[in-house]
């Protein structure tokens, strides 16, 4: 991709890419989205473009090793869009997802003084496939809900024997002591601001970071947001119902997983013809998936390899060719969306909820 110019004309010309925000088209709820790069601006700012609306914000954090320049770009960006916020902090980054937590949680403690209603938390090639309008109005379905996917860690990627214990001040007596579960799923999730605010409200999340952030472990980054969740500690916007074994499709990340063959092979069975750690990387013949999926993020798309999902995905925005909304009927398949839709009601019952209803 070419280098493009940096002055505040022609970013907010880019970004906005020909639509006017001027017309009163507000949006009812807002989105945080929350993103590590570590690749070229230009491709980041695709993405940016693809999803902006400036009742949104937009936090991004760096990696260390980065020759590229996009820390100063994003700076430069930040300085011309007051919904763009940089995180100061350089991470040191790797494939096997040390820091990733940190840097994500770091911004979204920066955009607590923001209005928004749901953070997206993605990294440097996730792409998100629903527009402005469309992540508002899934916002105002889920309410105070997360979305997130849960199953159980691999052996060695946490220390098991650690003290796995909450230890904090505002955790509820009875549970101060009681070592954490240990849960992994993605590291794209779908959080409410009710639960962020009630973690940074109750938590110290130093402790907890620093074990699961050890060098020697790999898919760190998997298992902070799923554990915080799952482990009953008194925070608001938190399932407590014991549905992690009830797992339907989840809406938050499609992968396109290339399945392991019995000769211990990898098949290039994908649309794409192209895979990354038993991913198949998404490229144009992902598009007509694109229009029909419930996903919100797709992973993973890599600039690399091909930019044409990322370019079109933002001109099918700007037509309106995306008209596939997940709808509450849909949501009713998530025992948390249920459970978080019943407390908001008043009727909540432990004892009576059922998680496959």
């Amino acid at each position: 991709m070419r280098n493009v110019s940096m002055d505040c004309e022609s970013i907010v010309k880019r970004v906005f890419d020909g639509r006017d925000f001027s017309r009163g088209n507000n949006l009812k709820r807002q989105i945080a989205f929350i993103r590590n790069v570590y690749t070229v601006y230009e491709f980041q700012e695709i993405l940016l473009s693809s999803n902006y609306h400036p009742d949104n914000v937009y936090c991004y954090s760096v990696d260390n090793k980065t020759t590229t320049g996009i820390f100063e770009k994003i700076e430069k960006l930040s300085g011309c869009l007051p919904n763009i916020i940089l995180n100061p902090i350089r991470y040191d980054f790797d494939s096997w997802g040390h820091q990733q937590n940190r840097a994500q949680f770091k911004c979204l403690e920066m955009v607590m003084d923001r209005k928004w209603d749901h953070a997206l938390i993605l990294q440097n090639n996730d792409m998100v496939l629903k527009p402005a309008e469309h992540l508002s109005e899934l916002s105002e379905l889920l309410n105070y809900t997360n979305g997130m996917y849960f199953e159980s860690p691999k052996e060695g990627w946490y220390i098991k024997d650690a003290d796995w214990t909450p230890a904090e001040s505002g955790v509820p007596l009875d549970i101060l002591y009681k070592p954490l579960q240990i849960w992994k799923g993605f590291n794209e999730v779908i959080v409410s601001r009710t639960f962020i605010e009630s973690i940074f409200d109750k938590l110290n999340l130093e402790r907890i970071m620093n074990l699961f952030d050890r060098k020697e472990l790999f898919g760190v980054d998997e298992m902070l947001f799923q554990t915080l969740y799952r482990n009953y500690l008194g925070l608001d916007g938190q399932s407590i119902s014991n549905c992690t074994n009830f797992v339907p499709n989840t809406i938050e990340r499609w992968t396109d997983w290339i399945q392991q063959g019995t000769n211990g092979t990898y098949h290039p069975d994908c649309k794409s013809k192209f895979e990354r750690h038993w991913i198949c990387i998404m490229g144009v013949e992902y598009l007509p998936g694109f229009i029909e999926t419930n996903f919100v993020i797709g992973n993973k798309i890599l600039d690399s390899f091909d930019v044409g999902p990322a370019i079109c995905l933002k001109e099918m925005f700007q037509q309106d060719r995306i008209k596939k909304k997940i709808t509450r009927v849909e949501l009713q398949n998530f025992p948390q969306f249920r459970e978080m839709e019943i407390k908001y009601n008043g009727t909540y019952e432990k004892n009576d909820f059922r998680c496959g209803e």
